[in-house]
């Protein structure tokens, strides 16, 4: 028998039964403690405001803000807008000052000048023709905007959700931890009194020590979800971030159809809108193409100063070119209807490839959401039983500890199981507002 000391009247195996007992309660709520349980961290604040990180919302405006990606989309969709303008202006005019001498058949040589004036004049409707093509190339450039900031959107959702994901799982890691630390406490407390076996409290250190280094390993995976967050807000890699209070719950079957997704796509997709406006230019400078058959006039107008010798005269003309090179023509017109063709050929293409794709990730949305209903309505609450009543059963020497170790670790096992479909359901409803151009 193994010594004890008294402390009071209570029997020694009392005592013993009473310890186990608080402690084994301890270690229920500490293995039972899930993310709405937790303790909410402060505020954390910075001179210039509260960080970012807590929700996606305060992600979003801090990475649109920042994001240098945007702000070159939004420069060359002025660009493009200031290109209209030119696009309907006349080439600028052609200005002669020449020297010349005044036709005589005798005498001395006199001199004369000539001041000319020419302008091209574009006929056949060119004009409004390359005004038309800029403003589709306008309509392509903003459409190329609204994607770069849908696929910055996806990323910083998908990024989010990883780092919530990686914060939670660090967390659950560590409740782990405290859970084992305080199983290996009761094993002491049982070997101690005589009720248990030293391996007992060998096998929980073990299990303490080995969630340890999972710790490690989820701190590491966390810093390089921070990181990668980070970068997408345009801040060092090691900035400060809030600690991840939610996520946006996944949509109902309803708005996963892939028929209404399609339908919608086809309104508003950013990508397919780009590939639109990409049509309308190809098409209309294979119009344009066309009326180079027809040439354009320059006219011009001159006046000629012969000084002290002679009146003052005057010329006017019309001038155009002549379309001689006709193997050009057809070449630039074959181009002209190949690049139309392929500019059709590449929405076909962007169209079917987003039929397919929200195809895919409606069904791999759907089954997420379905993977965590189904461990927040039956498996939690099943391996929370479970943990209940082996913890109970090991404070009084009913259950052994391996049942107690088998059923804590499948409980945390089913909450990374969580938040990996979590983090999968909302990767997969990020790709599919990218590609129906908003959110659902």
């Amino acid at each position: 028998m193994r010594p004890w000391t008294t402390g009071g009247s209570t029997p020694p195996a009392r005592a013993g039964r009473r310890s186990a007992a608080a402690l084994a309660l301890g270690l229920t709520v500490t293995l039972l403690g899930g993310p709405g349980h937790a303790q909410t961290r402060g505020t954390q604040q910075t001179p210039g405001g509260t960080l970012p990180g807590a929700t996606l919302e305060s992600v979003l405006g801090v990475a649109r803000q920042l994001s240098p990606e945007l702000a070159a989309r939004a420069l060359d969709a002025d660009a493009a807008r200031a290109r209209v303008g030119i696009a309907g202006s006349l080439p600028d005019p052609t200005v002669r000052v020449m020297s010349d001498e005044m036709p005589r058949s005798s005498g001395r040589r006199e001199n004369m000048m000539i001041y000319s004036f020419e302008q091209e004049i574009p006929l056949w409707g060119r004009r409004d023709l390359r005004r038309q093509a800029a403003r589709a190339e306008v309509s392509q450039m903003t459409a190329q905007a609204q994607a770069a900031d849908a696929e910055l959107v996806e990323k910083v959702k998908v990024a989010f959700a990883r780092y919530y994901a990686a914060y939670q799982a660090a967390r659950r890691a560590a409740d782990q931890r405290q859970a084992l630390q305080g199983v290996a406490q009761v094993a002491r407390e049982r070997y101690a009194q005589g009720r248990g076996e030293q391996t007992e409290v060998f096998r929980a250190e073990v299990e303490a020590t080995r969630v340890s280094a999972e710790i490690l390993r989820l701190e590491a995976s966390l810093r390089s979800a921070q990181g990668q967050l980070n970068a997408l807000l345009n801040r060092s890699p090691d900035a400060s971030l809030a600690a991840p209070e939610r996520l946006r719950p996944l949509p109902d079957a309803r708005a996963l159809d892939v028929a209404r997704l399609i339908e919608r796509a086809r309104a508003s997709s950013p990508s397919l809108a780009a590939d639109a406006a990409a049509v309308g230019g190809a098409e209309t400078n294979r119009v344009l193409t066309e009326r180079n058959w027809y040439p354009d006039v320059t006219l011009g107008a001159s006046a000629i100063d012969r000084g002290s010798y002679g009146p003052t005269g005057y010329q006017a003309w019309i001038g155009m070119k002549v379309p001689l090179q006709w193997g050009l023509r057809e070449a630039q017109q074959r181009e002209a209807g190949a690049q139309a063709g392929a500019a059709r050929a590449r929405y076909e293409a962007r169209e079917q490839q987003i039929r397919g794709d929200l195809a895919d990730a409606a069904a791999g949305a759907e089954g997420s959401r379905r993977t965590v209903d189904l461990i927040r309505r039956r498996l939690l609450p099943q391996a929370e039983a479970l943990v209940r009543s082996g913890t109970a059963g090991y404070a009084v020497g009913r259950v052994d500890l391996g049942t107690v170790l088998r059923a804590q670790a499948d409980l945390v096992g089913f909450r990374l199981q969580l938040l990996s479909a979590e983090f999968d359901g909302q990767r997969q409803v990020a790709a599919i507002e990218r590609l129906v151009g908003g959110d659902l």
